[in-house]
């Protein structure tokens, strides 16, 4: 029952990671990397599917020949681990020395899975079927001893390859999402040593007598096979998924900031109503459609707002503003934002009123971002965010009453 439910969502993992990347190989079918990917993952997912102990024997059963689908999900699992090598080359060589990495990696394979053809049929494994413990059972059979040596050298050599490879071309990428999948595959190639090393172990040890390691070879080095592949699955397909879940979060922060700033755009486009070029989304969805369009017009009109009220600004203001926020323990960006919060707030009370003032000192004029829309996009958010703070009408009450008692005095 194990195996079938812990091969059973293997095979589900990575037929779905199949699905994955085949649907970018029909769009460039000419991809010699895109097919040895695809051609890797579903000859990694094939396997778990036949070795599901019901499968298993249907299979045997269909073919005429005990114990085949053994010989069918090595052979499966050798043509996937020589395209992974494949693949790491074609991404991690200068082109010169690709061609000749893959004849010597194909080489190697081609001969590796003739020899384990070969030793399969001159041995005998006709008993009855063992899904479970074919190994185990057959360790020190003739030639199927040698078949599965050779199965096994080539495993450890592919699970050594891959780390050496995925571990060196993560530190040369530079992009996030495909540096951690060749880190997440270099861990699934150390789990794969969980799975070969223990089998050769335990089959050296069957031919020289019997082995104590049988339950390891049978029971745990299989779930060391069920975790690597897990693992090459999603390191393998990570730059796809990664980069969507990138793109989906990074739309899911730009909505929410435009509904951040909307309150700010709101007090602005109220004074100005002339600075608004396109009318805000009617809809929700209709945002959701532009929302690149509509955020960069909220910021630039926002913008336009702050160049237009800037003869309001007073540096009294961000004197006073400053001081309550340390009186308040407020500071950093925080404090900044407050600033430019209470500084806006009272250009829109100054404007109403027609109130002009002439700036009293260049430190109220805030650095340049050099036009960079989104620098300025997320310092407005903090600027919308601040104007919600209690320091804002505590700050214009202290403006108003120190103007009323001005007046009283005069």
């Amino acid at each position: 029952m194990l195996f079938i439910v812990v091969y059973g969502m293997l095979s589900l993992i990575t037929w779905s990671a199949f699905a994955v990347k085949l649907k970018d190989l029909s769009r460039d079918w000419r991809n010699r990397e895109l097919q040895l990917l695809c051609l890797a993952i579903s000859t990694f997912a094939a396997p778990f599917f036949f070795a599901t102990p019901p499968v298993y024997v249907r299979l045997d059963a269909l073919l005429g020949q005990r114990n085949i689908a053994t010989l069918i999900i090595y052979t499966c699992v050798a043509v996937c681990l020589t395209s992974f090598l494949a693949l790491l080359v074609s991404w991690s060589s200068t082109q010169s020395k690709i061609r000749l990495r893959h004849r010597l990696i194909v080489g190697y394979a081609v001969t590796t899975i003739v020899a384990m053809v070969t030793f399969f049929f001159l041995g005998t494994v006709n008993d009855t079927e063992h899904p479970v413990d074919f190994d185990v059972h057959y360790a020190s059979t003739p030639y199927i001893t040698e078949f599965l040596l050779t199965y096994q050298c080539l495993f450890t050599v592919s699970m050594i390859g891959l780390i050496l490879m995925c571990w060196r071309y993560s530190t040369m990428v530079d992009r996030p999402w495909l540096r951690g999948g060749l880190r997440v595959i270099t861990a699934g190639a150390v789990t794969g040593l969980g799975y070969c090393l223990p089998k050769a172990v335990s089959l050296a040890w069957d031919v020289a007598g019997d082995s104590p390691l049988d339950s390891v070879s049978s029971v745990v080095a299989p779930m060391f096979a069920s975790a690597a592949a897990a693992l090459f699955a999603i390191g393998f397909t990570m730059p796809v998924w990664g980069v969507g879940m990138s793109t989906t979060a990074s739309w899911i922060s730009g909505y929410l900031a435009f509904q951040r700033r909307y309150p700010l755009w709101q007090a602005i486009t109220r004074a100005f109503p002339e600075i608004v070029l396109v009318p805000p989304p009617s809809s929700r969805l209709e945002l959701a459609r532009e929302l690149s369009f509509y955020q960069n017009r909220q910021v630039i009109e926002i913008l336009d707002g702050e160049m237009r009220l800037r003869p309001h600004y007073d540096t009294a203001i961000s004197e006073l503003t400053r001081k309550e926020c340390t009186g308040r323990r407020i500071t950093g960006i925080q404090a900044e934002a407050l600033v430019e919060a209470v500084q806006l707030a009272a250009a829109l009370q100054a404007h109403v009123v027609g109130r002009e003032l002439p700036l009293r000192s260049e430190t109220d004029v805030r650095e340049s971002t050099d036009g960079d829309l989104a620098k300025e996009a997320t310092r407005l958010v903090r600027v919308a965010e601040a104007l919600l703070s209690p320091v804002v009408p505590a700050v214009l009450a202290r403006l108003t009453a120190t103007a009323h008692d001005c007046r009283t005095q005069s």
